[in-house]
């Protein structure tokens, strides 16, 4: 784009992604409009962290804030890709020289277990509304579900969402059961260390009743994406500190880890979902393989899927699988267009 020229750019969401494309493209002279189907900016740094992040999110905030706040960039609330704003029209008849998606990942990945879903609320819950009902369920006019959180639960997934996942059902679990001793702690307490709460008050998961939650991961905690590396050489150092991340994680919340398991099928009873039959994998040439006769089942009132997410299909745009189709250096340009691109999620 020539710089002499006035040209507008289009960036769908405003969150960390959105908001630096937009804050870049303002201080070379670019005019940006940027749409949020929200009607604030920040995406899943307000619904997708556990509200004990609050200096995280503030600060996170106060960043987009300021970028979206250039004078060369007009925000525009509570408006969706594909329900609001038709993406053909506006990439054509629009007068944008540039479209970019910052759309995000919003979708929960499909926990790969044929017609388990059948069982949504029927003791499986999905990562993304599982941490939007921690964040807001406290709040005076909340309307949303609640959910139950026994004892037991399986949490199947390996990265840093699943971990907050887990540690919110042991922190949950272990304020309930103090609390028939008399005993009140905070979550902010509770999130620096259950550990240390528990010690505090000289008890132990076995005196409070608890055997703990139990986290399911398809590999192994070296390989766990809890430490991000963009270097070949720097793996290694990754898995050492992925695998000491999650042991420190154990010892703090006192929950239980599963490796080399993935989920084959469930266990029904009444209708509702009563637990998983796991599969053990082995490790042989950097793949990870199915061992045969090793299926074990995992009884349970709760399994919550934190696998990941995905961007919402939208109408016009080209999905190669569950992801958008995209190619071109850097492989963001969307095919089939010369000037729609996706960045972050």
């Amino acid at each position: 784009m020539k710089k002499n020229q006035q040209h507008y750019v289009a960036v769908i969401g405003g969150s960390v992604s959105g908001s630096e494309a937009a804050i870049q493209l303002a201080e070379k002279g670019f005019k940006v409009v940027v749409f949020d189907q929200m009607s604030l900016p920040y995406g899943k740094i307000e619904d997708g962290l556990p509200k004990w992040h609050a200096k995280l999110r503030d600060k996170e905030e106060l960043a987009i804030d300021k970028k979206l706040q250039h004078r060369n960039v007009t925000f525009v609330p509570d408006m969706q890709l594909g329900k609001d704003i038709d993406f053909n029209d506006m990439v054509n008849n629009w007068g944008f020289s540039v479209v970019l998606l910052a759309t995000g990942a919003w979708r929960d990945r499909p926990l790969p277990i044929k017609g388990i879903d059948k069982f949504i609320g029927k003791g499986l819950l999905y990562q993304n509304k599982f941490i939007k009902w921690f964040n807001h369920c406290h709040e005076a006019g909340y309307t949303g579900p609640h959910f139950n959180l026994p004892d037991g639960a399986a949490v199947i997934g390996g990265g840093l969402a699943s971990i907050d996942v887990i540690k919110i059902i042991q922190i949950k679990n272990v304020q309930g059961k103090l609390l028939e001793h008399g005993i009140r702690e905070d979550l902010f307490t509770m999130e620096r260390g259950i550990d240390k709460v528990l010690d505090k008050h000289n008890l132990t998961m076995k005196d409070l009743g608890l055997k703990g939650a139990t986290l399911f991961y398809r590999k192994t905690s070296y390989d766990m994406p809890l430490k991000p590396f963009s270097k070949p050489e720097q793996r290694e150092k990754a898995r050492e500190v992925s695998n000491k991340m999650l042991n420190i994680t154990l010892r703090k919340y006192l929950f239980n880890f599963e490796p080399l398991s993935i989920p084959v099928g469930y266990i029904e009873e009444n209708d509702f979902l009563k637990g998983i039959v796991f599969q053990k994998v082995e490790e042989k040439n950097g793949r990870f393989n199915p061992v045969k006769g090793s299926e074990f089942e995992y009884h349970t009132d709760l399994v919550v899927s934190s696998i990941g997410s995905l961007p919402k299909s939208i109408s016009g745009l080209p999905f190669k699988g569950d992801l958008l189709d995209a190619t071109g250096p850097g492989g963001c340009r969307i095919k089939g267009y010369d000037n729609v691109f996706a960045l972050g999620n």
